[in-house]
């Protein structure tokens, strides 16, 4: 970093001149610098996640009762949880169960359909015999 070298070379001639206040202003001069540098880092890498959310979310779409990330036209990344995404904006790949047609979610464990097909209501147990 030149400009960081160039405050620590005029800092030393300083420091041996017997310069101590300007030696003290180089000091502070450099540790604003670092001050800034750190939040032109910060910045940088919440512009960085916030461009990946935009770009999901111009992806996202709903089907089946999942969410699903569009990666081609015929490919597609999923599914995610619609319950996490739509509370916390929180990508959750929702897992199959035994029953392949089934999925959870390993966080909030909403049970979904991912197949397209209707839920049937659940069926009365048979009758006894008498």
């Amino acid at each position: 970093m030149g400009v960081f070298d160039d405050l620590k070379s005029i800092g030393k001639v300083l420091q041996e001149a017997g310069k101590i206040e300007q030696y003290k202003q180089i000091l502070e001069t450099q540790e604003k610098l670092l001050e800034m540098q750190k939040k032109i880092n910060d910045l940088e890498e919440e512009n960085k996640e916030l461009r990946e959310k935009l770009k999901i979310k111009e992806n996202l779409f709903y089907e089946n009762n999942c969410y699903w990330i569009k990666k081609s036209e015929n490919q597609k990344d999923g599914p995610f949880c619609s319950r996490c995404y739509d509370k916390n904006k929180d990508l959750i790949r929702i897992h199959p169960l035994s029953d392949p047609e089934y999925s959870e979610c390993p966080e909030c464990k909403n049970r979904v359909i991912t197949t397209g097909r209707r839920l049937e209501p659940p069926r009365p147990p048979p009758a006894r015999p008498t």
